[in-house]
């Protein structure tokens, strides 16, 4: 992903926010949302932004142990800094794909193997996949009932969100402990590709694909034999999900709703719904799926509060632009500002690299350094 690929990803999420208004506008009464909105606690606005930073510590936290824990000459702040630029490229492209594709590519630079970086990031998405589906099958065993009554038909989205989340995490597994799984996969990937059509498409993916499996079973090993950093890195996951998932609670107590505290898991669980239904949405943060599943989940929840279905639509709507700004909007920003401070760090370690060469070289007429570039080009 160059710089331009960037700008037009960039260009893309502003698209996607004027959607959002519009949107907005289409489903709600405008005016009373932007009443709510000037009229919001502001203080409770702040308690959500402060959530929302415990959030982005918490779960970066995983990846600066296992990183630092792997190679100790990462600095902390260039942990910090890879770990939390997930969120710009993540936030940037579909089915948040860019995240890894950078880390990998940003703990090259700074001198980590291609083996360690690899597993270190496998472990966390294996992290990250446990805990989205513990806390996914959880809420659903506790409030499906609930859930299906307010939804009706439409929980078929979700059981089939939740079962592709479990599929995925069945599959890594597998693969990863299971080595005639492995081999398995693969003769079957050769069966299909002798098919020209296909073979002519996705045979050139086998040495990927089959290095992929490799590095699977390698990070399971390496979790055995750093299985208590993993235990940690998987707690420090979970909290993550518990102050992503609040964001709605306190931003009903923003806009003056009079939430009972008994309701706060319940809206945890209507949160992780949300995303759980969005799966399917392949534009950048699932734009689109995500504000049309939290109206529908929320919205009845709110009229259980004794309102009407008009006032809690516009309810949900409301808080759904401050749910949504603070966890797309605003750690997309957030994202993007590590990112920057990466490469500026990076630039500068480089320079500081490069000037004894220069100078050790500067009386020979034979010797030319050669300067690249200094646009930054992450490889997918």
């Amino acid at each position: 992903m160059s710089k331009k690929k960037i700008i037009r990803w960039l260009i893309l999420v502003a698209a996607i926010l004027i959607l959002l208004i519009v949107l907005i506008v289409n489903l709600g009464d405008i005016k009373s949302i932007w009443h709510m909105l000037t009229n919001a606690n502001i203080g409770y606005i702040f308690l959500a932004i402060g959530v929302m930073l415990l959030y982005a510590i918490s779960y970066q936290a995983s990846l600066i142990m296992l990183t630092k824990y792997r190679y100790k000459k990462l600095s902390l702040v260039d942990a910090f800094c890879i770990s939390g630029s997930e969120f710009f490229f993540n936030a940037i492209t579909p089915f948040s794909s860019g995240g890894q594709p950078f880390q990998a590519y940003a703990l090259k630079r700074k001198g980590m193997g291609l083996s360690d970086s690899t597993s270190v990031l496998l472990i966390n998405f294996i992290s990250y996949q446990i805990c989205l589906n513990t806390v996914g099958l959880t809420f659903i065993i506790l409030y499906y009932n609930k859930t299906f009554a307010n939804i009706g038909n439409y929980i078929g989205f979700l059981i089939a969100g939740f079962t592709i989340n479990m599929i995925i995490l069945v599959l890594l597994l597998l693969l990863g402990l299971v080595k005639p799984v492995g081999k398995f996969f693969m003769m079957l990937f050769d069966l299909i590709c002798k098919i020209k059509f296909i073979g002519k498409r996705f045979g050139k993916q086998r040495e990927r694909i089959s290095n992929f499996i490799t590095n699977m079973q390698n990070a399971f090993k390496d979790i055995l034999k750093s299985f208590k950093i993993w235990i940690l890195a998987v707690l420090t996951k979970l909290l993550s999900f518990v102050f992503y998932y609040s964001i709605p609670f306190i931003a009903l107590l923003a806009i003056g709703i009079d939430i009972n505290s008994k309701d706060f898991v319940n809206t945890l669980a209507l949160t992780s719904f949300t995303l759980t239904i969005a799966i399917w949405i392949p534009t950048p943060g699932g734009a689109g799926g995500v504000e049309t599943a939290f109206k529908m989940l929320y919205t009845p929840f709110v009229e259980n509060y004794g309102y009407s279905n008009n006032d809690a639509t516009t309810i949900s709507l409301t808080i759904m632009l401050v749910w949504r700004f603070i966890t797309y909007y605003f750690m997309m920003g957030y994202g993007f500002l590590l990112y920057l401070i990466f490469e500026k760090r990076s630039g500068r370690d480089e320079m500081q690299q490069v000037e004894p060469i220069s100078s050790s070289t500067q009386n020979d007429e034979n010797v030319v350094l050669n300067e690249e570039n200094n646009d930054i080009i992450i490889k997918e």
